[in-house]
């Protein structure tokens, strides 16, 4: 129950001669708690110092708080760490909140005890946290949304150790977080983008964006394709470059693993590859879009250069299409495919475990519409006037 208020009643006041005690003398004491039950009272003997003590102990009891007096940024890093070390969670999941563990422990909350932390605490860090002092930049409502994913995490956590009684977080609305706009290109657009794609230096990344535009694969399983897998027409999509350390594994899940047939354009720029490649002393790097070097090309670094750092240009502003996203060519191939596919075959191109995320990725075409409206009512009308055949 939550205790609105507290206070210590002196009972012992007066000595034999009439005279007041002073509270350093009075041993004899009555505890007040005012309740959303209504006020609740004890009695206590000992010195005051004990009564503050008593009085604090038994408001936590009333109110179900369990003794804890680590601070939440010690008890977040333990948390973190499990997290790590359990091996059910995948590294670019456990570097993304450790991220919002070391923003969340350099918050207010950060160096509180975990008994002590109420929800208009949990408020107070998430508001310090999306004005972004530390940055003077205000954090996007995602950020915030995903800060209170994790600390509602932590804190369930917490109850489910027995390090707390209630979860703060629970009175704790979370912020609504805003969709990030995608576009996709259209299917003359894509051609276009891949004609101008054409006229950069060809290289690991180059072909990369050809594999996402033309596949609609994701950046880390354009960068993890080895050359073998590639081979027969076929692209063999068995695993991805994780963004969190650069490492290969599996897919996020098994529906990610699929053979996609090549369409012809691709397979004309692999093969110019390949000679270019093998002609620069890398035929034996590990993946097909390696890096300069001939390593496993890195998502951070092919992200890098398609946007451009300080004082550099990135590779979309050079193809004409600044702000746009690398992301959004898996949209714009997804949307394309689409127009051309049963929404089995679609799933099964996309490597989606459901058709859900189409609602997301398949974007309106409305010449597409308009063609099929065409097609539809052009048909009818070419045989309304046809003989009815019995």
């Amino acid at each position: 129950m939550k205790v609105t208020g507290a206070t210590i009643q002196q009972l012992d006041r007066l000595r034999k001669d009439g005279s007041e005690k002073p509270k350093s003398e009075c041993r004899k004491w009555r505890l007040w708690a005012t309740t959303e039950q209504g006020r609740k009272s004890k009695r206590f003997g000992g010195t005051y110092s004990q009564a503050q003590k008593e009085l604090k102990r038994w408001v936590a009891e009333l109110e179900g708080v369990v003794p804890n007096a680590e601070t939440f940024g010690a008890y977040a890093a333990s948390w973190l760490a499990w997290r790590a070390g359990s091996g059910d969670f995948s590294p670019n999941t456990v570097a993304g909140e450790s991220t919002c563990v070391r923003a969340l422990s350099r918050s207010p909350i950060g160096a509180m005890r975990m008994d002590e932390i109420r929800p208009d605490d949990c408020r107070g860090a998430l508001s310090w946290l999306a004005s972004n002092p530390v940055h003077g930049d205000s954090l996007k409502r995602s950020t915030v949304a995903r800060l209170h994913q994790v600390l509602g995490a932590i804190m369930r956590q917490a109850v489910a150790d027995g390090r707390l009684a209630d979860d703060p977080m629970a009175h704790v609305r979370r912020p609504k977080a805003e969709k990030p706009g995608r576009d996709a290109l259209s299917p003359d657009e894509l051609q276009l983008f891949l004609n101008r794609v054409d006229l950069l230096p060809l290289d690991g990344r180059s072909v990369a964006l050809y594999l996402m535009a033309c596949l609609g694969l994701r950046c880390g399983e354009a960068c993890a394709l080895r050359d073998d897998e590639v081979a027969g027409g076929i692209a063999r999509v068995r695993s991805t470059v994780r963004a969190a350390d650069g490492s290969i594994g599996p897919p996020k899940s098994e529906s990610g693993k699929r053979d996609m047939p090549v369409p012809e354009r691709l397979a004309a720029k692999v093969a110019e590859w390949r000679a270019a490649r093998d002609a620069l002393g890398l035929r034996d790097a590990p993946t097909l879009c390696c890096s300069a070097s001939g390593g496993v090309m890195a998502p951070r670094s092919l992200s890098n250069w398609w946007r451009g750092g300080k004082g550099q240009v990135g590779a979309r502003e050079k193809l004409g299409c600044p702000g746009m996203t690398m992301h959004e060519l898996r949209h714009s191939n997804l949307s394309m495919m689409a127009r051309h596919m049963s929404v089995f075959d679609l799933q099964r191109w996309a490597g989606w475990s459901s058709i859900e995320p189409a609602r997301i990725y398949v974007h309106d075409d409305m010449d597409s519409v308009a063609r099929a409206v065409s097609d539809a009512w052009g048909a009818r009308e070419r045989t309304k006037n046809a003989p009815i055949v019995v």
